[in-house]
């Protein structure tokens, strides 16, 4: 099911076809690039190299965009945002072994990741309403019992933009020993699914 939103100038949709799912891997690792510094990494951007099977033939995981609107002579607009809902949540290694261990029940877990924008449609909302939308997806599943996000605090803004949602701080691991990689500042969270985005 595909649901089209018209949000300011933006359209909040279902990543379903080829050139969406095409175009969000695209922003994934753009943005892993530009504000990570590492950009694609096959172990932690395994599902970007297999989306439909991931994002669209799973009845309970998905990819959201945040695209330009459709026009008659450009086509469908372009993407320029992206969040996405996989099953389950943390794994060990890299994270704590006791974080992978609260998480075990992974079907009733919804874990929200891929939350990218391109700088040039950044502070418009952009990932708050993908956000939104993630969090109603994941409310119709009916079977989730938790949303697990985790952020990198080293990237400007994102630990301000998740402290500004109604999410619950599960672990802080900066200085953790399990936190050795110097390109990471891990802060777990949960968002808990009666949020009122």
């Amino acid at each position: 099911m595909t649901t089209d939103t018209t949000i300011n100038r933006y359209v909040i949709r279902r990543a379903t076809t080829p050139e969406d799912l095409r175009a969000a891997r695209a922003v994934v690792l753009d943005v892993a690039e530009r504000d990570l510094g590492y950009g694609y990494t096959p172990q932690w951007h395994w599902d970007l190299d297999r989306m439909s099977e991931t994002y669209v033939d799973s009845d309970r995981q998905a990819m959201f965009v945040a695209a330009t609107p459709p026009n008659p002579d450009a086509g469908p607009g372009t993407v320029v945002a992206t969040a996405a809902i996989r099953i389950g949540g943390p794994n060990s290694p890299p994270h704590a072994e006791w974080l992978a261990a609260r998480y075990a029940d992974r079907p009733r877990v919804a874990q929200l990741l891929r939350v990218a924008t391109l700088p040039g449609h950044r502070r418009r909302g952009l990932a708050r309403r993908l956000v939104a939308a993630a969090l109603d997806f994941v409310r119709r599943d009916g079977g989730y019992r938790t949303i697990y996000l985790h952020t990198n605090a080293r990237v400007p803004g994102a630990e301000a933009f998740w402290r500004s949602m109604p999410v619950v701080e599960v672990h802080d691991a900066r200085g953790d020993v399990d936190e050795q990689d110097s390109r990471f500042e891990t802060i777990h969270f949960e968002l808990p699914l009666d949020s009122g985005l």
